[in-house]
């Protein structure tokens, strides 16, 4: 086996076929790259999957069994991830989807990717309130709060964190990105968010830039 096996993964994902899962077991039993089968395979499809979303070819019941299909190739994958060091650490990131919104899809892959990259990152789950956020942020000692909006109607929830973090003055001590399938940075720069992601690769890139710029890391 090789990487044409981890593109086929990609590929499988992307046809929303559950073929998928054997082939991630059968690519980590031949000894390939972890690392690669989740990005070069189960992060490609995932990829791919909004790029037919964002073309109408798919739609949000796509989305969610794409999501679900990613997720349980994630399950089989994590336990032959590397862990990343204490000395490695990044910085701390809680992520969660805001109040409203019941979809996990994208964020989790977000949440280990920025594991992969060395943060500490803490999955609040979905429906999160926007106190609830804060207050995991400051329970953890985190430096970033990523929110997930998936849908139109719950976007603006993420306005909420962010006044409430700015109307209690730790605009300093925690940075608020944003991403989800309806969010851009339009949207993120009118709410006054510290970042937007489209993907979880470039989530990663966000995170290290705010770490750099604001915390010295």
């Amino acid at each position: 086996m090789d990487q044409n096996d981890i593109a086929e993964i990609a590929e499988l994902i992307a046809d929303l076929d559950d073929e998928a899962i054997e082939l991630v077991q059968e690519c980590l039993d031949a000894g390939l790259d972890p690392v690669s089968v989740l990005k070069d395979g189960v992060v490609k499809g995932l990829e791919k999957i909004g790029q037919l979303f964002e073309a109408k070819e798919y739609f949000l019941a796509e989305l969610m069994v794409g999501g679900e299909l990613a997720e349980n190739c994630i399950k089989i994958i994590n336990p032959h991830l590397p862990k990343s060091g204490e000395g490695d650490r990044q910085g701390c990131v809680v992520i969660g989807a805001v109040a409203g919104d019941l979809h996990d899809i994208g964020y989790g892959l977000v949440a280990k990717q920025l594991e992969l990259a060395g943060f500490e990152v803490h999955q609040l789950g979905v429906n999160v309130d926007a106190m609830d956020f804060i207050n995991a942020a400051k329970d953890k000692n985190a430096n970033i709060i990523g929110l997930s909006a998936f849908l139109v109607t719950t976007i603006p929830n993420c306005r909420d964190v962010v006044n409430y973090v700015r109307d209690m003055g730790l605009q300093d001590r925690f940075k608020v990105i944003m991403g989800g399938a309806e969010t851009n940075q339009e949207k993120s720069d009118m709410m006054g968010a510290d970042g937007w992601a489209p993907n979880a690769m470039e989530a990663v890139t966000l995170c290290k830039n705010i770490m750099a710029a604001h915390f010295g890391r």
